[in-house]
């Protein structure tokens, strides 16, 4: 109620009196619109009257003032220019991510071991041949390591009760993803991060272990290699893409190729099968690879259940880039025989 230039004292003390009950039952509710309405004053006159500090509780002939509690945060507007700049930092975060440059010091061709899904802690994975790739591609000079996603199970929620159908439990299955990041010392490119190892704090967990020894990225990474002679290599790796066919394994990265970026590999892992498809884009005039890693789990009760089948070759693909190449279609080569690859790519480093 607003103050009148004619108010008598009585008036004064009934809008005062009015005021305190209103400002009370705001103390009580945090409604000062419903207070105001209640008690017959304005809502701006409360809302001044509760900003002066002069909230009183009135009661049976008692007043007693309310503590002055301050805020508990920073003004809305500092939060809000926190969150402008929190925003700019994020934008050039994401942009920085798209099509990262690798800058290639070595001459002559080089060569990306692609593991397929790892899933190391399970007791279907191929430790023999997975250790055998990891050795060879330490070995073989020029020779990169990348992983294609799943390093481990990491199961999570109902099926975490699949730890005791496994004989390693979870702190060994971290022990061996440590040991496959650190112990081989396979010069690391790139690990995306795949379903299992997004699940739980397990993205937090490989980051603490492999941030300072290889850059990791959920679900997927473009980026290109930029070689001495200024020749550049796109490549858009993983864990999968989006769409599937019952005939082409590659549908998925298929359409990638046709429809989203050009890119001089298109690589990807997940479905536990593997294919290569090598094709010339007449209309967008780039060749290009198309390439799923069919992974180290070779025993899969599961997958046998439904009727998969499991393939024998395949796990990792090896990808040689020659920058040298004198044609588009022997720029890129790639391989589901990794020792194969690897004499390859020795033979073709001792031409240079």
């Amino acid at each position: 109620m607003p103050p009148k230039r004619n108010e008598t004292v009585a008036e004064k003390k009934e809008r005062t009196r009015r005021l305190q009950l209103a400002a009370s039952e705001y103390v009580v509710t945090g409604n000062a619109a419903a207070a105001a309405r209640n008690f017959g004053v304005a809502r701006q006159t409360l809302t001044n009257y509760i900003d002066k500090g002069a909230i009183q509780y009135v009661g049976e002939g008692e007043k007693i003032k309310v503590p002055d509690i301050p805020d508990n945060d920073i003004p809305v507007e500092e939060i809000v220019e926190g969150m402008k700049k929190r925003y700019t930092k994020r934008q050039h975060h994401h942009k920085a991510k798209q099509w990262m440059s690798y800058q290639v010091k070595i001459d002559g061709p080089i060569g990306i071991m692609w593991l397929g899904d790892p899933h190391v802690d399970d007791d279907g994975c191929n430790w023999p041949l997975l250790d055998g790739h990891l050795k060879l591609c330490a070995a073989t000079e020029g020779m990169f390591g990348a992983s294609i996603g799943d390093a481990h199970n990491n199961w999570t929620g109902r099926l975490l009760r699949l730890y005791g159908d496994q004989d390693t439990s979870k702190e060994t299955g971290r022990k061996l993803v440590k040991h496959l990041l650190e112990g081989y010392g396979v010069r690391w490119l790139i690990w995306l991060l795949g379903n299992h190892d997004l699940w739980n704090d397990g993205a937090a967990l490989l980051r603490a272990m492999g941030a300072h020894l290889v850059p990791m990225e959920e679900w997927q990474a473009k980026f290109k290699l930029v070689f001495p002679n200024k020749k550049e290599c796109r490549i858009w790796a993983a864990h999968d893409f989006p769409g599937h066919s019952m005939w082409n394994t590659m549908h998925g990265a298929q359409r990638a190729a046709h429809m989203k970026e050009e890119a001089h590999l298109y690589i990807c892992g997940h479905t536990h099968n593997w294919a290569l498809h090598q094709e010339e884009s007449a209309s967008r005039e780039f060749v290009y690879w198309l390439a799923r890693a069919r992974g180290y789990k070779f025993m899969d009760d599961y997958a046998e259940k439904l009727g998969h089948f499991s393939q024998n070759n395949g796990a990792a693909i090896l990808t040689i880039i020659d920058p040298d190449a004198a044609s588009q279609a022997g720029f890129v080569q790639c391989y589901a025989d990794v020792e194969h690859g690897a004499d390859v790519l020795t033979y073709m480093r001792s031409r240079k």
